[in-house]
């Protein structure tokens, strides 16, 4: 057979691409049992060539022996003449040869240019492309050949292997999960379902669209029950928390719905799951027009897949969400929820207080109260081992009238609260109880103490427990007296927040008229509000009852027309003002014998009572939060309007007073100069008279003017400055005086604001300090004026130098001195000192002028205090208006983050209701 014959034999063969892919061709051509491999090959190649047939066969089979021989050069040599329809082959061969001598460059030219038709040949230059690639570290050709090799040829051997080893070395788990799905769905294989499943539990996939799921989910539905339940648990929990848990929700819900998935199957991961998943929700930072797009179809899957405690529990909580929100359920859904709730397991939850926790723990956060009256009601509630006994019937001084005889002085303890509770105990405490506050004193005196003595309106919301040794009373029962329970005013009574502490009801009848008309409305009402609450009547005996027997016989005659109404009820007679040891016997009977019969389910009944109660307190807490912030912006803009305008009047009054006060210090130096301004010229012309016919004209000059200066230190001394001093003290006492007015008035306005804002919130003092300091500084400068020596007659004017030349030259002369002294005395007089006085004005006034000029200062100092305080409490008012404009802003513009919450909390205690009710019912029977 020639060589083109042979070749296109093996073509046929199935295994052939894979001789050529391991570069195993030459085998064909040669025997097995030839050892020098090379030298066969040459004699069938001299053999063909003389024969003129087609070497390319034979080259490309001599190529592949020199490949494995390492001869890269002479391989590529024998493949590059390889021209037959193994070329594509030679072609990648040669490639192959230059990865192996490391010219990558070359290499992948080479690959790339290689149009091939096999799909193994496509496959086989793909994967070599992705090593070359990969060895180069050029990730992303490395990424897209193995990807397109995938695309290609995922049946190709180890493929999708190398794919999935160098996403995960690479860190790149959205390929990874995309290779991982579309193997699991086109193979059906489970190593890829399980691959993929842990990836998805690795928390690689939480940002991953749930719809990329859903072929693989169906797939595993149908084949693989186990590992469909595996993966749906895997997602959930990698989607929970993310920000794409709604999405999966919904594509849950129509998996659900596609699939049929039903109770065909016992399902142990899924209703667990549903179940936390709606707790989750319940709980979580949702807004209610989210949850009601996803609850209502999770609800639907979790009745129709949960069994046990869980199908109760899922059915009660479709059945509350189909009341608040119809339009979300079916009918069928609804009867069907209603269906599997009757053929439930039914347990009695407690979750009541737990309920209650997390509502009163949300609403401190959301800044609405701290509700230790509800708290406090709760935890009595929750006390399975104390009875108590609500007092009810006749007036209050009646009931505390009785309460006296049986906890003694302790009925007195606060005869006016609105709710009264006396418990048996040890020691002597009264505990105080509101809304937002709780409050234990030691004893009874000292709570005394703390009202002051007066009678003390309580709040409506307010609660006095009193605990005390208490011998008539057993020690697991307590009394309880919550005021009026009749009338219209009871709907609307704060004190029947409490009434559900009631086990049992002690109701005091009139001894002059047993079981009135009063008394009979008053017990319907307490068996509609409490219809399982047993009632125990005490009759007062009147004075008709003459002896035991007549006490007895209209005792009976009144319990049977009260078993009308309340058909166990009994009746006792007891007098509420001085009861016999007998009657206190058949009282301390009946108390022993109720303080067993105490039931848990009524106590969660109550408790649930109790947070409907604590749903509808909050909302009107809210309601009344936003008219109180409402009120309370629009008082502080006021206050803070008036803040403003007392500021500026302060500021125009320091302005005022500072003209006022300075121009007066002005005033007081003018009329110092001006008195300097006359008396000084006045008296230096009197120098004159010290001019006589024998004086030494030669030194006249010099004796008057220390003459002269002499007068003006005393005349200073002695007359300017003692006035001026006193001018000053006067000014002073005057400023002080506007002083005065100005802190009267400060504390006016203070005590205005004061008692706007309620509290001691501004105080007005200002600095009088400055005036003792005035009075150093003027003291100071009084007593240390300084005017230095004038030379008033030894200046240098023409007249001057003339009359001490003329007195130097003439003075000898005795004719002479006659003129001389008149000349002097001519001068003297006749002289303007204007000048000179002047000058004495500013040398003795100039501290005081610096003064002056530091009064505007002083007087800034002292207002600076009040104006300080005045400019803070409006700025922190302007702060607590922009607050608490955000905060309202807030409540209007984003109502459901408090609302929705109170309507998911609303839900939750319904769900409750319906599961304590299922259990009550089922007690009963």
């Amino acid at each position: 057979m020639n060589m083109h014959g042979k070749y296109m034999n093996q073509v046929i063969d199935m295994g052939f691409e894979q001789q050529l892919v391991h570069k195993t061709f030459y085998e064909t051509l040669i025997d097995g049992g030839e050892h020098d491999i090379v030298s066969a090959l040459g004699d069938i190649f001299f053999t063909a060539y003389r024969d003129g047939t087609d070497l390319s066969s034979i080259r490309f089979a001599q190529g592949e022996v020199y490949f494995h021989r390492r001869d890269y050069e002479t391989a590529i040599f024998k493949w590059e003449n390889v021209h037959n329809d193994l070329r594509p082959w030679a072609q990648k061969n040669i490639a192959d040869s230059y990865y192996e001598l490391g010219q990558f460059q070359l290499a992948e030219e080479l690959y790339r240019s290689i149009e091939a038709e096999s799909e193994t040949l496509q496959a086989e230059i793909i994967l070599r492309l992705f090593s070359l690639y990969r060895e180069l570290g050029e990730r992303e050709k490395a990424d897209e050949m193995i990807k397109r090799g995938v695309a290609l040829s995922p049946d190709y051997p180890n493929m999708t292997e190398w794919a999935r080893a160098f996403f995960e070395e690479q860190g790149d788990w959205e390929s990874a999960i995309e290779l991982a799905l579309g193997e699991a769905v086109r193979t059906s294989a489970r190593h890829w379902a399980d691959t993929l499943t842990g990836y998805v539990e690795q928390g690689h996939a939480r940002m991953m669209a749930p719809a990329r799921f859903s072929r693989c989910l169906a797939l595993l539905y149908e084949t693989d029950r186990v590992k469909f339940e595996r993966l749906v648990q895997a997602l959930w929990n990698g989607y929970k928390d993310s920000d794409v848990y709604f999405s999966w929700l919904a594509e849950w819900s129509s998996l659900y719905d596609e699939l049929a998935i039903g109770r065909d199957y016992e399902w142990k991961r899924i209703p667990s799951l549903l179940a936390e998943a709606y707790d989750g929700l319940m709980k979580g930072p949702y807004r209610l027009k989210e949850l009601v797009e996803v609850v209502p179809p999770l609800l639907k899957s979790w009745v129709n897949l949960a069994d046990g405690q869980g199908m109760a529990e899922a059915a009660a909580a479709l059945i509350a969400w189909s009341e608040k929100f119809p339009e979300g359920f079916s009918d069928e859904m609804v009867k069907n929820a209603a269906k599997q709730f009757v053929c439930a397991d039914r347990q009695s939850e407690e979750a009541g207080v737990a309920l209650f926790e997390e509502m009163a723990d949300w609403a401190e956060t959301q800044r609405a109260g701290s509700h230790f009256r509800f708290r406090w009601l709760v935890r009595q509630l929750s006390d399975l081992r104390t009875h108590r006994v609500l007092v009810a019937g006749a007036s209050r001084n009646e009931r505390l009238a009785f309460l006296r005889t049986v906890v003694g002085e302790a009925a007195l303890v606060a005869p006016s609260a609105p709710v009264l509770v006396w418990k048996n105990g040890d020691e002597t405490e009264v505990a105080k109880i509101s809304d937002e506050q709780f409050t234990v004193f030691a004893s009874i005196d000292e709570f005394q103490q703390a009202l002051g003595g007066r009678a003390v309106r309580f709040p409506d919301d307010a609660v006095i427990e009193c605990t005390a040794p208490l011998s008539l009373v057993p020690q697991e029962v307590a009394f309880l007296d919550i005021g009026p329970l009749g009338g219209r005013v009871s709907s609307h009574h704060e004190a029947l927040v409490s009434f559900p502490l009631a086990d049992s009801i002690l109701f005091l009848l009139n001894g002059d008229d047993p079981f009135s008309s009063v008394d009979e409305q008053l017990v319907l009402q307490l068996c509609e509000r409490a219809p399982r609450v047993p009632i125990h009547f005490l009759l007062p005996p009147s004075d008709g009852m003459i002896d035991e027997q007549e006490e007895l016989r209209i005792a009976r005659e009144i319990e049977a027309h009260i078993r009308t109404i309340v058909p166990r009820a009994n009746v006792i007679v007891y007098s509420p003002h001085a009861p016999s040891r007998k009657q206190q016997q058949a009282l301390a009977d009946l108390l022993g014998e109720v303080r067993h019969h105490r039931s848990s389910v009524r106590r969660e009944e109550a408790i649930l009572a109790t947070i409907h109660q604590f749903i509808a307190h909050l909302f009107r807490q809210r309601a009344e939060a936003e008219s109180r912030l409402a009120e309370s912006i629009v008082w502080k803009k006021e206050m803070a309007a008036k803040l403003n305008g007392a500021i500026h009047q302060l500021g125009d009054q320091q302005e005022e007073k500072t003209r006022k006060v300075v121009k007066a210090f002005r005033t007081v130096l003018e009329e110092t100069r001006k008195d300097l301004s006359a008396a000084i010229p006045d008296m230096l012309r009197k120098a004159a008279d010290f001019v006589r016919e024998d004086s030494d004209f030669a030194r006249l000059h010099l004796e008057l003017n220390d003459q002269v200066n002499e007068q003006l230190r005393t005349y200073i001394d002695e007359e300017v400055l003692p006035k001026l001093h006193g001018a000053i003290e006067d000014w002073i006492a005057t400023t002080n005086e506007e002083f005065n007015e100005c802190q009267a008035f400060l504390h006016e306005m203070g005590e205005a604001f004061n008692a706007m804002f309620g509290e001691e919130r501004l105080k007005l003092e200002c600095d009088f300090r400055i005036l003792a300091d005035w009075r150093r500084d003027i003291d100071r400068l009084a007593s240390g004026a300084q005017i230095d020596k004038l030379n008033i007659f030894l200046r240098r004017t023409p007249g001057q130098l003339l009359l001490k030349g003329a007195g130097k030259l003439l003075g000898a002369f005795a004719q002479n001195k006659v003129m001389l002294a008149q000349k002097y005395k001519q001068f003297i007089q006749m002289q303007d000192y204007t000048d000179v006085a002047e000058t004495v004005a500013g040398q003795l006034l100039l501290p005081f002028e610096w003064f002056a000029k530091s009064l505007e200062r002083d007087i800034t100092q002292f207002f600076q205090a009040p104006l300080a305080v005045l400019n803070e409490t409006l700025e922190r008012l302007e702060l607590e208006i922009v607050a608490q404009e955000e905060e309202l802003q807030q409540m209007r513009t984003n109502p459901e983050a408090y609302r929705d919450p109170l309507v998911l909390f609303g839900i939750r205690l319904r769900q409750c209701e319906q599961l304590t009710q299922a259990a009550s019912a089922a007690v009963q029977v």
